[in-house]
C-alpha cells in the first residue's frame, strides 16, 4: 500500500517558505564594492515599487531648439544665440521653450532689480525643501548672496509657531499659545486647512509670536515690513508691534480665504498677540519692499509629493495675497533608497509631477525650478561613495523638469558628483549621516547655486538686447 507524504511536502514547503521570508528581513549586505539583493519571494507578484530591479540611468532629455525658444526677428528672421555658462558654473537647463514657468519670468525681474526698475514688491523666491535646508541652512547665505548683490532686506517666511525657528541664525523666533498642526504629523492634520509651509497654527485669546533679527546676516536683521499671514472666518483683532512702537490693532474681518494685515515700518523685531477671536495663524513674513527675498518652506522627512494635497483654492489665495517670482523644489533624498527600482522612481515621478503641474495652475506667471536631490554618502569597499540610486534619481528629475517645461538645476554635479558628500563631510561641512549638511557646508553650496542664477540673468539680458536689435 502507498503512503501518502502529504504531509511532509507541505511541511517541507513551509518551513522554505518561512526562511526565504526571514531572509528577507535580512538588511542588505554588501562584500567590497558588491552590494548582495535582498530576498523577495514575492518580487514577481508585488505592488512594492521596491521590488523591482535597479533601473539604468534614463538619457538626458532632449532640450528646445533655438526655433522652439522663439529665437526670431519679428520678420521670421532667425537668431543665432548662445547662452555662456563658465565651466565652473551649473547650467540651469530651462525646458520651456521660452513657456510661462521658465526661467524667463524670474531672470526678466533679476534684471529689472539690475536696472533699477522698481516693481512695487520684493522679488520673491520660495524654496522647498526637506530637512537638508532645515534651520536655514544653504537658504540663509543664499538669501544673504542675493540681497547683497540685488538689494531688499529680512528672512522672509517665519512660519508662527514652529519650535525650530528658535534656532536659526537668521533670526529667533518664539510662540506661546500656537497649537502646530503639520503634513508629517498626521494626527489632528487636516490639509483643508493648511498654509502654503502645509503647517497651521489655530490661536486663541492672548496667543502671542514674536521675532527678533539676528545680526550673523546683516540683510535679514532689520526689514521694513512685517506681513502676518491668517484665516480668521470668525474675525479677529490682532496687537502688532515693532521696535519701541507702541501696538497697532488690526482689525479683520470675516472672511473664508487667506488674508493678510502689514505693520509698515522699519524695524528688527515683530510682535503679534491675538486680542479677539480665534484666527488660524500660517506665518509671518519679513521684507522690504524692494530687492530680493527667499522664503524657506522646509520639511523635515518630507518627500515632495504631499504638496500635490494642497487644495487649490489656498495656493492661489497665496498667488493672490504673496506673488512668487520662482518655486524651488528640492526634494529626493527621502523618496528612495539604496534597493529603489524602476517601478517606484516612476510612481515619485508621477506624484511629484502632480505637484509641479499644480502650482503651475494656481502661480500661472512664476517660474518654478526642479532643483535635482543633492548627493547622498554610502559606505562602499570602506570609500564613503555615492548611495545606490541618487543618479538615477536626478536624471529622472531632469525628466520631470522636462515633461513639466520648467527649469532643471543638477545640484547634485553642482556640489561635485559622486562622493561629494563624503568629501564635503571629511572638511567639516556635513554630518557624519552622509545626508546633512552643515552651515558651513550650506555656505559653500549656496555660492555655486548663486553663481548660476546671476550667469542665468546675464544670459537672458544678452538675449533680450540681441531680440531688441534684431525688431524691425
Amino acid at each position: 500500500m502507498r503512503r501518502d507524504h502529504t504531509d511532509k511536502t507541505f511541511i517541507l514547503v513551509a518551513t522554505i517558505v518561512v526562511l526565504l521570508l526571514l531572509m528577507h528581513l535580512l538588511p542588505e549586505v554588501s562584500i567590497g564594492d558588491i552590494t548582495m539583493r535582498r530576498v523577495s519571494i514575492l518580487s514577481d507578484i508585488s505592488d512594492s515599487p521596491l521590488d523591482k530591479e535597479q533601473p539604468d540611468v534614463i538619457p538626458k532629455p532632449k532640450e528646445p531648439s533655438a526655433e522652439e525658444r522663439g529665437l526670431k526677428s519679428k520678420s521670421g528672421k532667425k537668431i543665432t544665440f548662445q547662452e555662456i555658462w563658465p565651466d565652473s558654473i551649473q547650467r540651469v537647463v530651462d525646458f520651456s521653450a521660452g513657456g510661462a514657468h521658465g526661467m524667463g519670468h524670474f531672470y526678466a525681474m533679476l534684471d529689472s532689480l539690475v536696472r533699477h526698475r522698481p516693481i512695487g514688491r520684493p522679488l520673491r523666491i520660495a524654496y522647498y525643501g526637506d530637512s537638508f535646508i532645515e534651520g536655514d541652512i544653504l537658504v540663509a547665505d543664499l538669501r544673504e548672496k542675493l540681497q547683497s548683490k540685488y538689494g531688499g532686506n529680512g528672512v522672509g517666511w517665519i512660519d508662527a509657531g514652529n519650535g525650530l525657528n528658535k534656532y536659526k541664525p537668521s533670526v529667533n523666533a518664539t510662540s506661546s499659545g500656537l497649537v502646530e498642526h503639520m503634513v508629517m504629523k498626521k494626527e489632528g492634520y487636516q490639509v483643508a486647512l493648511a498654509g502654503l509651509a502645509e503647517r497651521y497654527y489655530p490661536a486663541g485669546i492672548g496667543s502671542t509670536m514674536t521675532v527678533k533679527g539676528l545680526s550673523e546676516y546683516p540683510h535679514a536683521s532689520k526689514w521694513g515690513v512685517s506681513r502676518l499671514y491668517l484665516r480668521a472666518r470668525q474675525g479677529a483683532t490682532l496687537a502688532v508691534k515693532g521696535d519701541g512702537g507702541e501696538a497697532e490693532n488690526k482689525m479683520l474681518p470675516a472672511k473664508d480665504g487667506v488674508q493678510t494685515t502689514e505693520l509698515l515700518m522699519p524695524t528688527s523685531h515683530f510682535n503679534c498677540k491675538v486680542s479677539s477671536g480665534s484666527p488660524t495663524l500660517f506665518g509671518v513674513a519679513l521684507e522690504t519692499d524692494n530687492g530680493v527675498v527667499v522664503d524657506n518652506f522646509s520639511m523635515r522627512g518630507s518627500s515632495g509629493i504631499t504638496l500635490s494635497q494642497l487644495p487649490m483654492q489656498t495656493l492661489s489665495n497665496f498667488n493672490r495675497e504673496r506673488p512668487y517670482d520662482l518655486i524651488i523644489f528640492q526634494f529626493g533624498v527621502n523618496a528612495i533608497s539604496a534597493s529603489s527600482g524602476k517601478q517606484h522612481f516612476e510612481w515619485y515621478m508621477g506624484h511629484m509631477r502632480k505637484v509641479v503641474e499644480l502650482y503651475k495652475q494656481c502661480f500661472p506667471t512664476t517660474s518654478i525650478l526642479v532643483m535635482s536631490t543633492p548627493d547622498r554618502g554610502s559606505h562602499s569597499g570602506g570609500v564613503i561613495g555615492t548611495m545606490k540610486g541618487i543618479e538615477t534619481l536626478v536624471a529622472y528629475q531632469e525628466q520631470l523638469a522636462a515633461d513639466c517645461h520648467v527649469g532643471f538645476y543638477n545640484l547634485f554635479e553642482a556640489m561635485g558628483g559622486r562622493g561629494s558628500m563624503g568629501k564635503l563631510c571629511s572638511q567639516g561641512m556635513g554630518s557624519k549621516d552622509y545626508v546633512h549638511i552643515s552651515y558651513k557646508g550650506g555656505r559653500h553650496i549656496s555660492q555655486f547655486i548663486f553663481n548660476s542664477f546671476v550667469t542665468g540673468q546675464q544670459n537672458w539680458s544678452r538675449r533680450q538686447k540681441i531680440l531688441n536689435e534684431n525688431i524691425e
